[in-house]
């Protein structure tokens, strides 16, 4: 049973390699580095079968490289998915020290007990220095889970490792592949590696997912949301929100002459520039978006109209004396904004947009460089006003 189980390890391992590998087909890194590290776990466990060909010293030494190398790249894929630090000479330097400490416990002590404990220290201090440098950027309870994946395979192997070290006595080399001790290190091995390569797999997936959610609600010259994401944002929020909220709609002034004098790229460049300041409404749950062209759109729930009206005049102000030397603009730009407050016989959070179209169109129409508010009729606030500034 043993022998049939010894062969069950690698192909575990070599199924969720190749897993990983056709995941990282779908532009994670990370998945790319987890399969090239299951893969090399599944060479270290098949490495006894060069027993037949190769002397004992090579096989030991072949087994010790492939788990160096799994575990180097575990921890990289590690870092990779939590954009963590990558400490790569760090982690080659200890991965070659360890390396040459095995080959001495091998070829000069000939001693299983060291090459074994000198091996699994090693792999344990490469993951736990890849856990140290992530783990501050789990934010998700799928990422959580793979910590603690990741943290039970250190713990499996120094435990092992503890015990063999203690209770190995004499076993020497040559007797190791049939011992009971390899026996059991196979099957704890196998949890381990099962449990990491299902959180993995499972945290690598709804990075991708979320990935792919992102780029379609996500404006990619701003990175703030776009009509989509805006939309998908309100469906799930809106609900939340206790009193009236306000709409403020802004359009950069002029803009087909910023691109006529300064250039497209310089378009670009005064669009994140107001993307930037939007960015910068301070007010609770507030939902920007990029619109479409020039035109941008903020949501804040149970916000007051003289609120939203404040807010959006900051932003005016500020854009007005931006200096935007830098992006080749020698000018100031400006930009016009309507602000507009939902109102009880709204049917939707549209109806408050609408408004504050309008209302934008008439401070485009008065001038230009100023917001102009309303209070439309059925809100909470006494009668019709007109806010112009």
């Amino acid at each position: 049973m043993a022998e049939n189980f010894a062969y069950l390890l690698p192909m575990v391992l070599t199924l969720f390699g190749v897993a990983f590998l056709v995941v990282a087909r779908f532009g994670n890194r990370a998945a790319l580095f987890w399969g090239a590290g299951y893969l090399c776990a599944a060479i270290g466990f098949l490495a006894p079968l060069l027993q037949a060909v190769a002397p004992v010293f090579v096989v030991a030494l072949t087994a010790d490289a492939a788990f160096l190398s799994a575990f180097l790249l575990y921890g990289h894929a590690l870092v990779t998915h939590f954009d963590a630090p990558r400490l790569v000479g760090a982690r080659l330097a200890m991965a070659a020290i360890a390396y040459a400490g095995i080959g001495y416990a091998v070829l000069a002590a000939e001693s299983l007990r060291f090459e074994l404990f000198i091996s699994d220290v090693a792999c344990c201090a490469l993951l736990l220095v890849a856990m140290a440098s992530s783990w501050r950027r789990s934010s998700s309870w799928i990422d959580r889970a793979l910590f603690g994946a990741v943290g039970f395979v250190v713990l499996e192997t120094s435990v092992r490792t503890v015990i063999f070290f203690i209770m190995a006595g004499t076993l020497a080399m040559d007797e190791f592949i049939g011992s009971s001790y390899a026996f059991v290190m196979q099957i704890t091995a196998t949890i381990g590696a099962l449990l990491m390569a299902l959180t993995a797999l499972a945290s690598v997936a709804l990075r991708i997912v979320e990935g792919h959610r992102k780029a379609a609600e996500e404006d990619p010259l701003t990175g703030l949301l776009n009509r989509r994401g805006f939309e998908q944002f309100i469906g799930q929020n809106a609900r939340a929100a206790k009193g009236e909220a306000a709409i403020i709609v802004a359009d950069i002034d002029w803009f087909k002459s910023i691109n006529d004098r300064f250039g497209h790229a310089a378009g670009d460049e005064a669009i994140r520039e107001v993307a930037a300041l939007l960015r910068t409404l301070s007010w609770p749950g507030v939902a920007v978006a990029r619109f479409g062209g020039e035109e941008f759109i903020a949501h804040l729930p149970n916000c007051r109209l003289q609120d939203a009206h404040t807010l959006a005049n900051t932003v005016r102000i500020a854009l007005s004396e931006r200096d935007l030397s830098a992006i080749g603009i020698d000018r100031s730009i400006t930009a016009s904004f309507g602000v507009a407050v939902t109102a009880a016989g709204d049917h939707s959070i549209h109806d408050a947009i609408s408004r504050a179209d309008r209302l934008l169109y008439l401070a485009k129409s008065n001038g230009r460089n100023r917001v102009v508010s309303s209070v439309a009729e059925g809100s909470p606030q006494a009668g019709p006003k007109l806010f112009v500034v």
